[in-house]
């Protein structure tokens, strides 16, 4: 988003000045696009990471017999996985943008990208957030069998708190994201009056 401020201002200056260092703003947006693309790809890892775990968690330690179980297993694998490919995507769409563009369209194009990221943020992040909560909880009757009640409520307990953390962190990224965005159709606004 910076580099898109940036561009846009230095811009506006070339109008008047004529001087504007073409090649050292496309270095510069080049090096916060790899920054962005790094952050995308360690989501992914640290996703696929975690769904590989539990994976493995479901295949080896604990196989699931009951079919509540084994729904609620699915649903966390299930919303894992769908996440991944909702940031691999993200990521290609973020690849797109071409900041060799005129500036309008390079906006354009962003302002499409934050649009995309702001309806994964709501509907989507919600559904997958509620089904891997939903699945965890689902596996308790089975588990119950297995570990004992204390254990079970410190599972619990630990989830809660758990995911209390992610909501904040989830909720976080949201407000950054639409920050961007409110901050990328001002931008648009303003180019678009002159």
């Amino acid at each position: 988003m910076e580099e898109l401020k940036n561009k846009w201002g230095q811009a506006k200056r070339a109008v008047s000045t004529d001087s504007m260092p073409i090649e050292g703003l496309i270095t510069k947006a080049r090096k916060k696009r790899k920054h962005v693309t790094n952050f995308h790809y360690g989501n992914i890892i640290i996703l696929t990471l975690t769904l590989v775990g539990i994976s493995l968690f479901f295949i080896h330690v604990a196989p699931v017999r009951d079919a509540v179980s084994r729904i609620g297993a699915f649903f966390m694998v299930g919303g894992l996985a769908v996440r991944i490919v909702v940031e691999c995507f993200s990521t290609v769409k973020s690849q797109k943008i071409d900041l060799l563009n005129e500036v309008a369209k390079t906006t354009n194009e962003a302002l499409k990208y934050y649009e995309f990221r702001k309806k994964i943020h709501g509907p989507l992040t919600i559904t997958i957030v509620a089904l891997y909560s939903l699945g965890f909880y689902m596996l308790t009757p089975e588990f119950s069998r297995y570990i004992a009640f204390e254990w079970m409520m410190a599972i619990h307990a630990s989830y809660v708190l758990g995911a209390i953390f992610l909501i904040w962190q989830i909720r976080k990224g949201i407000r950054k994201e639409m920050q961007n965005l409110k901050e990328l159709v001002d931008l648009k606004k303003e180019m678009d009056n002159g």
